[in-house]
Formats: C-alpha cells, sequence, structure tokens
C-alpha cells in the first residue's frame, strides 16, 4: 500500500463523507491517545480504562475537565500525549484532514471544498488551500509567542530550563486551543494577581476563540497598514469583536458586582484581574484563577451562560457561538419591530440563517437537558453543581465547582460523551445546514395553526 494510494482512498472518502471523516477522525484520535494514556509509562499509578478514555476525549475536544491532576498523575510522557490531543483538537479534525492531504499535493474536490468551507468559513472553495495554511501558520506562531513571553515571565519560579519549557509551551498550547488544562495543581489561582499572565493568557485564548476568519481579516489589515490601502472588516468580523468585547464587559462586571463581597479576601487589584479573566475563561477556556466551587450561586448561573454561548465560529472555543446569540439578538428586535427583512451594518442576513441558529440552540440545550437528568440520577448530588458541570462538559468548556473526580464511572461515561458531542454537534450541524434542500415534488395545502 504506497502513499498515493493511501491519498486518493481517504481524499476520496473525505470528499463523499466529509460529516463521518470529521466523526471518525475524533474517534480514532480519542482511541488513540487512550491506549497510550494507558500505557504505563504514561502515569506514575496505573489509570482506568474510563479514566484514561475521560482525559483523552477532555484533551481531543479541548475541554479541560479531568479526573487524575495533570502535572503531577501524569509523567512528561503521558503529559506530551496530552498536549499533542490538545493541538490536534484545537486545529480541527477537517481542518488538520485536509492538511495532510496538501502534503500529499493533491487536489481538494469541489464536494469536499464544500464541506471545508463551512468549518473554516471561507466564502469561495478555491481559498480552502490557502485558510488551511493560514490555520496551521497562525495557530503555530501565536502559540510560539506566547511560550516565549511565558518563559520570560516564569523564568524566577522554574530552577530547571527544561521544565520551564515545558511549562511555557504546554500552558500557551493550552490556551490559544482554549483546552484550559494546567499543570499546576490549583490551575492558576497562584497567579490571580500577576497582570502580566493574566494577559497573555487572556489574549492566547481570545485569540483562539474569536476563530480563523477574524485572524485573517487582522492579517490583511496590518498588510494594507503597511501598504496604505484601504481594507474593510467583513460582517462576521465586525459581529464577532463587538459580541466578544460586549460578553467580556458584560460579564467581568456582573462576576464583580456578584463576588465582590464573596471574594473579599482579594486586593481590588486580583478582583478586577480575577472578574476579566473568569468572564474570557469562561468561553470556553476552562482555567481559574479563583475556586469556582466557592463562587455564589448567581455567578455560577452567569458563568453557565457564557459556556452556553461560547466563543467563534471557526475557532477553538466551543458553544452555541456568539454569532448565534446575535442572530438570536437581531431575530428578536426584528420580531417585536415587525420588519420582515433582518439587517445589521447595511447588510441584509438569509433568513435560512436563523433557521439554522435556532435549531442549533434547540438542539444544544435539548442535549444539555438530557445530560444533565441523567447525571441528576445517577449522581445524586446538587442541582447547580451537576447543571453547570453538564454545561460545561457539553460547552467544552472545564471549568468545575470539584465534582468531576468524585463521578460515578456511569457520570464519567455521560460527561465524555457531553464533551464528544459538544465539541462535533455545532459543526455537524453547520454541515448538514449546508446541503442543498431537498424540494417536495408535491406542494401540499397551506393551514394556519394558533401559537401562544
Amino acid at each position: 500500500m504506497n502513499r498515493k494510494f493511501v491519498a486518493k482512498t481517504f481524499s476520496q472518502f473525505l470528499i463523499q463523507k466529509p460529516l463521518t471523516t470529521l466523526v471518525l477522525s475524533f474517534l480514532i484520535i480519542i482511541l488513540i491517545g487512550t491506549i497510550l494514556l494507558k500505557l504505563p509509562w504514561s502515569t506514575f499509578q496505573d489509570i482506568s480504562f474510563i479514566n484514561a478514555l475521560f482525559t483523552a476525549t477532555s484533551a481531543t475536544c479541548v475541554t479541560g475537565l479531568i479526573v487524575q491532576d495533570t502535572g503531577s498523575d501524569f509523567t512528561l510522557f503521558g503529559q506530551i500525549v496530552i498536549l499533542l490531543l490538545i493541538q490536534l483538537g484545537g486545529l480541527g479534525i477537517m481542518t488538520g484532514a485536509a492538511f495532510v492531504y496538501l502534503f500529499f499535493k493533491k487536489g481538494i474536490g469541489i464536494k469536499a471544498g464544500s464541506g471545508l468551507k463551512t468549518i473554516l468559513g471561507e466564502e469561495y472553495i478555491t481559498e480552502v488551500r490557502s485558510a488551511i495554511k493560514f490555520i496551521v501558520k497562525t495557530t503555530l506562531l501565536i502559540e510560539a509567542i506566547g511560550a516565549i513571553l511565558l518563559f520570560i515571565w516564569w523564568r524566577s519560579i522554574f530552577l530547571e530550563t527544561s521544565q520551564l519549557t515545558f511549562y511555557s509551551i504546554f500552558h500557551s498550547v493550552s490556551a490559544f486551543c482554549n483546552a484550559g488544562f494546567s499543570l499546576f495543581r490549583n490551575s492558576l489561582e497562584n497567579f490571580r494577581g500577576d497582570i502580566a499572565l493574566n494577559v497573555v493568557i487572556s489574549l492566547l485564548i481570545i485569540l483562539g476563540g474569536i476563530g480563523s476568519l477574524v485572524l485573517r481579516d487582522f492579517q490583511k489589515k496590518i498588510t494594507s497598514f503597511f501598504k496604505k490601502e484601504k481594507t474593510r472588516w467583513t460582517l462576521h468580523s465586525k459581529l464577532v469583536l463587538i459580541s466578544t468585547l460586549c460578553l467580556i464587559f458584560l460579564g467581568a462586571s456582573l462576576f464583580y458586582v456578584f463576588e465582590r463581597e464573596n471574594l473579599d479576601f482579594l486586593t481590588g487589584k486580583e478582583m478586577v484581574l480575577t472578574s476579566f479573566f473568569q468572564s474570557i475563561t469562561a468561553r470556553t477556556a476552562g482555567f481559574n484563577t479563583v475556586n469556582i466551587g466557592k463562587l455564589t450561586s448567581p455567578t455560577l448561573l452567569l458563568l453557565t451562560f457564557l459556556m452556553f454561548i461560547g466563543g467563534a465560529p471557526a475557532g477553538t472555543a466551543g458553544g452555541i457561538k456568539v454569532i448565534s446569540l446575535v442572530l438570536i439578538f437581531l431575530s428578536i428586535i426584528s420580531f417585536f419591530k415587525r420588519k420582515e427583512e433582518i439587517s445589521i451594518f447595511g447588510r441584509s442576513l438569509p433568513k435560512i440563517y436563523f433557521r439554522n441558529v435556532f435549531i442549533l440552540a434547540s438542539v444544544y440545550l435539548l442535549f444539555c437537558l438530557v445530560i444533565f437528568s441523567l447525571l441528576l440520577y445517577t449522581e445524586k448530588g446538587e442541582f447547580e453543581k451537576i447543571l453547570f458541570e453538564t454545561f460545561s462538559a457539553v460547552g467544552t468548556v472545564g471549568l468545575t465547582t470539584g465534582i468531576t473526580s468524585q463521578l460515578s464511572n456511569t457520570g464519567k461515561i455521560l460527561i465524555t460523551i457531553s464533551m464528544f458531542v459538544g465539541r462535533l454537534l455545532p459543526l455537524s450541524l453547520a454541515i448538514l445546514g449546508s446541503r442543498e434542500i431537498i424540494k417536495a415534488k408535491i406542494a401540499f395545502p397551506e393551514e394556519k395553526i394558533i401559537l401562544g
């Protein structure tokens, strides 16, 4: 079996079955990751199959929920496996698969382009190649810059250069991929007052979460600035950036109001930093600088909402995406204004977008409700903690009130399924929604029903 035969077979399957390829690719990587983590030199003590599967799924789906401590229970080999799983999950299997195919120097077919176009957010099929190359190069560049900055800042707390280097790379990749895995036992709680570290990690999370389309717009803006040319932001980038900033400031403000008395042991600077950091990381990075289990009920509800929304399309974050929130908001405004056409910034939006968004939000919430109900039955835990854990898993966030390691094997399996489905659900529905609508051969007479 030569390389050309493998490339041809794989590309044909990718062209014909993009959704199947996406699901199978994730399953294969999770399975390989599980096997590698089960090896005796991956952990200091034996790890159960369920815990290995849970960890591999959490890393591949860039969630960050853990049942065993990443920094103390896994060896360097095990930590490298987790790091590689995070990177693969962050880049996205469809992007990675297409990139591997380009390695064989073959063209991408129209059908494959159509499938990849949905994930990458590109308008034209001919731009898919350059989009994939841009994603990989930009990802590695940003992660490298982040690692260098962390290396410089952490020099005072590490004695060994090799350990400092690995910690810097691991946390940079984990932050940009919105994974939330940390080699520190209490995540980043020891750095809650460190302005530089909070800024670096937050920027990595935001850059990973806003998506490749926005990053590409940034590149075009920078290039045009030096060439003294004028380029405009795409509507997509405008909506992503505005909604992201609004959610960050709204989340930080409410977090501060809800927790200023509860977290009275923090200094003023620490409280402000914590408020902004937790607002950013809740969509959907999963790092924490305070004990989530000690937060008040209103704050947990706020974070649950942010986890539900997530980041932007074509990014490393989960959730229903900020664009979905914008479309729902515009649809509500249009309803009350009794306007048929929905527009923003001088551009009208296709009606099918709104149908797809409501389907996504409905299916997403329904799945969360099913998992939540099952966990209530199997775990017998507190209502709000299980609710929080459910949205954290489905949103591939990784924040927890501390119940993850206490879950029963059934509970761990349910959370594992949640992370897997939560990671693939928005992409899968996007691919299904991009397919041509089948028109009925027979037109039935229309009849009105009563709503409300």
